[in-house]
């Protein structure tokens, strides 16, 4: 790249009580290949050590600066490290999410299909624990272009700490809503931001895992009923603007809840499963009886046909199908990708099929 090519970008870290994490987060953030950055860590008024392991750390990065607040909430701190923030781009991170080292380079080249660079960039994410060990991955869709009505139906972006986003479009739409958090409905800001950019701006993707998303008890992402809550306030001025697409949005609303009450039984988080299975029943009662229908009707039919393989001699088994790159595999550290495929390589074995969906 040419010194006019390669912007400045801002990677803008929000961390509260973050010191068992940060560490990892900002080795991967530094270690990016793409080197012209700017890291900017907003201690979100931490009681633990995290304000002096972010300004230790950058004693030995001088690209690092240490920004600080009284707590706020995630948006106001992103917002605080954005407007701080000299780069083109910014990137978001979450202090206890980890990237691959060529999520930053991968992402640019992705831009540089459109005019001025001027866009948005996403790549799938791995879901991973406590340990930095992967248990599950986002779903590899293919949108480009114009994503703002599949966002709507489903945030396949799905987390914080993905998007390449330029800053002056950031700050049009406002950066992230910290009024969520006033509301008692945290959790959605980063959807409410990316379908804002989604109504100007064509996005890019990068078909490889190279998030790291961490879940662990406690986190937002974990509060289901909130997440629910704050979805439908951010879907609520949307229907009243495309009334169209009211239908759309609620058969999102329920796959939203059914999910995170799915999610919730099986973690046997019994608190969340009390709170969400009253307000689906008042809700979803309709939907509940036909997707239960539905779904008996589904496994009746492949029981179905297992059973006329089997009588014919025939395989059962249906062969896997993969979007593109290396699938994230359960039960291995996230970091293993690292010394696998190059991700560059695993972008070049699917650029067609994404060209396709464009």
């Amino acid at each position: 790249m040419t010194a006019t090519a390669s912007p400045l970008v801002s990677i803008v870290i929000p961390a509260y009580n973050a010191e068992k994490t940060l560490l990892e987060t900002l080795i991967t953030v530094s270690n990016q290949s793409y080197g012209k950055l700017e890291i900017l860590v907003v201690d979100d008024g931490s009681r633990d050590g995290t304000f002096d392991l972010a300004r230790d750390y950058s004693l030995n990065d001088d690209r690092v600066r240490v920004l600080r607040q009284d707590n706020g909430g995630v948006a106001r701190a992103r917002n605080h490290g954005i407007r701080e923030a000299r780069g083109l781009y910014i990137a978001p991170v979450d202090a206890d999410d980890i990237w691959h080292p060529e999520k930053i380079e991968l992402q640019l080249q992705a831009l540089g299909k459109f005019p001025d660079g001027r866009g948005v960039a996403y790549n799938w994410y791995a879901a991973i624990d406590e340990n930095g060990v992967i248990f599950g991955h986002s779903r590899p869709v293919l949108h480009q272009g114009n994503i703002f009505e599949p966002l709507l139906r489903e945030n396949f972006i799905g987390n914080g700490s993905t998007p390449l986003m330029p800053r002056v479009d950031v700050l049009a739409c406002g950066g992230y809503d910290a009024g969520l958090r006033d509301a008692g409905a945290e959790g959605c800001e980063d959807l409410k931001l990316y379908l804002a950019l989604a109504e100007t701006l064509p996005f890019a993707l990068v078909p490889d895992f190279l998030t790291g998303y961490r879940f662990t008890k406690g986190n937002m992402s974990s509060n289901g009923y909130r997440m629910l809550k704050s979805h439908a306030l951010v879907m609520a001025p949307i229907i009243a603007r495309y009334p169209q697409l009211a239908p759309d949005i609620r058969a999102a609303q329920f796959n939203t809840a059914r999910w995170y009450f799915k999610k919730a039984f099986f973690a046997g988080d019994y608190t969340q499963v009390k709170k969400l299975a009253p307000m689906m029943a008042r809700k979803y009662t309709p939907q509940l009886i036909f997707h239960g229908m539905r779904n008996s009707w589904r496994k009746a039919k492949r029981q179905g046909i297992g059973m006329a393989k089997r009588a014919l001699g025939k395989p059962s088994s249906r062969p896997t199908r993969s979007a593109a790159a290396v699938i994230p595999q359960t039960g291995t550290a996230f970091s293993n990708r690292f010394t696998t495929v190059p991700a560059r390589d695993a972008v070049k074995l699917t650029s067609l099929r994404v060209a396709d969906h464009e």
